[in-house]
């Protein structure tokens, strides 16, 4: 896939997200995730607990069983709730919600928290790292008619001309496999609330992916670099001129 970097004025990012799978060893427990947040707790104050709820359906029982919440880890925020560290026991997250700045600052600070959970819990070895990017493109519609998805996206659900054109609602989820078999860009093109009558909104998610590696550190956050050149490239071939219009 070609590499396309370009910059945008109005960048319609509303959550960058850079997230590592780990197996760690086999002591590891919650209270070492509560290291991690002591550690960090001056840049990152707020902490909420990440549960977690198993759904079982037997076949011989006419309803399924809900498991009672599991304490999993947790969620840290800063002041203004615009980074998030989400840590549990075998992968680490962080996102950087709107307004978005530079990738190198986002990088940088999910490094930085990396390092803190390295150091405390010891990873065995890296097994999944990913860049995800959520974007809302917000397209004028005037006369409240709706839009051609064809104007502004290459890749968008496709209707058979002797069907009704307009869209009320769609889901979009593609898996596409890179460096097989450990790589895939999933792209999720989605209807969103629009911010007014006369505009028509899309969410573009796009999440790309290396699993079932094996990796350190260094060859994570290299892995992690070369993850965000392909998903610029996969968000350039996503959209056309008339979009690059909205956004530049």
């Amino acid at each position: 896939m070609e590499i396309t970097r370009r910059h945008y004025d109005r960048a319609p990012i509303t959550e960058a997200v850079i997230a590592i799978g780990c197996e760690l060893p086999g002591e590891s427990g919650l209270d070492d995730l509560l290291k991690v947040h002591a550690h960090v707790k001056s840049d990152y104050p707020k902490r909420a607990d990440q549960q977690e709820v198993q759904f079982r359906l037997e076949a011989a029982e006419a309803k399924g069983k809900v498991s009672p919440a599991r304490l999993v880890g947790y969620q840290l925020a800063d002041e203004s709730g615009k980074h998030l560290v989400r840590l549990t026991l075998g992968e680490f997250a962080f996102s950087q919600l709107a307004p978005y700045g530079h990738w190198e600052l986002v990088r940088a600070e999910a490094k930085r928290i990396w390092e803190v959970y390295e150091s405390v819990l010891h990873p065995c070895r890296i097994t999944r790292v990913s860049v995800r990017y959520i974007n809302r493109l917000d397209f004028p519609d005037p006369e409240g008619r709706g839009v051609d998805l064809d104007i502004y996206f290459r890749t968008a659900p496709r209707i058979a001309p002797e069907l009704p054109q307009q869209m009320k609602a769609y889901f979009v989820r593609l898996e596409l496999p890179f460096n097989e078999p450990n790589g895939v860009i999933i792209i999720t093109e989605t209807a969103a609330p629009p911010p007014s009558p006369s505009v028509v909104s899309t969410l573009l998610d796009l999440d790309v992916i290396m699993q079932n590696v094996s990796l350190d550190a260094e060859e994570a956050w290299r892995t992690i670099e070369n993850l965000r050149d392909r998903k610029n490239a996969a968000f350039e071939a996503c959209i056309t001129d008339a979009t690059r219009d909205l956004i530049k």
